[in-house]
């Protein structure tokens, strides 16, 4: 897990999860205290097990963690979640509660923008395999969708046209998409810690590698 091997880009990570599927919500206690927790639905127990290794870098109060079935999957439920005000408080402020990126994410070094890129692509992103072709990509309706390119760009991962869809409802946002160029991904270093999709992607990079010496064999 390479969120394992490099505790000083954690934090990166967990803001990428933020923006991601991650949340801070206020739940009420037993005595009727409004407490604020950061909070994470996955079905993915190694997406759970990523986000609480690097909050545990950051708090050191409990991160608790519920398993329950859902009817929209054959996979139970992962519910994640740590009651550290300061650290929910880090979060909201350094993002203007999920409206940007944060400022940190322009000059930090390579290693951090991917453990950023990895949180939100664990979160958002998708890895898919259609018969011999595999196809990355990422889609979302929140503001800073724009500036996520540019962090892609900055990291050496190149992208496709991007795409719009009708939204949901009237009055919800319009989502947009992209796909990701493979090659420059793995070229990049960047990477998954969900593994269902990191091993799609080494699946195709090895195809990649076989294709390659078959071709040199046949010459």
């Amino acid at each position: 897990m390479k969120i394992g091997q490099s505790a000083g880009k954690s934090w990166e990570y967990i803001v990428g999860v933020y923006l991601g599927d991650g949340c801070v919500t206020h739940q009420w206690t037993e005595r009727r205290q409004k407490r604020t927790c950061f909070r994470l639905n996955t079905i993915d127990q190694d997406f759970a097990d990523a986000v609480k290794a690097a909050l545990r870098q950051h708090t050191d109060m409990a991160i608790c963690n519920s398993v329950h079935p859902v009817s929209k999957s054959s996979k139970p439920n992962h519910t994640l979640w740590c009651g550290d005000p300061a650290l929910c408080d880090r979060l909201v402020i350094e993002t203007n509660a999920k409206d940007k990126l944060p400022d940190w994410i322009w000059t930090c070094d390579h290693d951090a923008r991917l453990a950023f890129i990895a949180g939100l692509m664990d979160s958002e992103g998708y890895v898919c395999v259609n018969g011999t072709r595999t196809y990355m990509g990422f889609k979302s309706t929140d503001l800073w969708f724009d500036d996520f390119v540019r962090v892609l760009n900055m990291a050496g991962i190149r992208i496709g046209k991007i795409g719009v869809e009708q939204p949901r409802k009237p009055g919800y946002r319009t989502p947009r998409r992209f796909t990701i160029k493979l090659a420059s991904w793995v070229a990049s270093g960047a990477y998954f810690n969900i593994q269902r999709k990191q091993r799609r992607v080494e699946a195709w990079t090895a195809s990649q590698l076989t294709s390659e010496t078959n071709t040199r064999d046949a010459a």
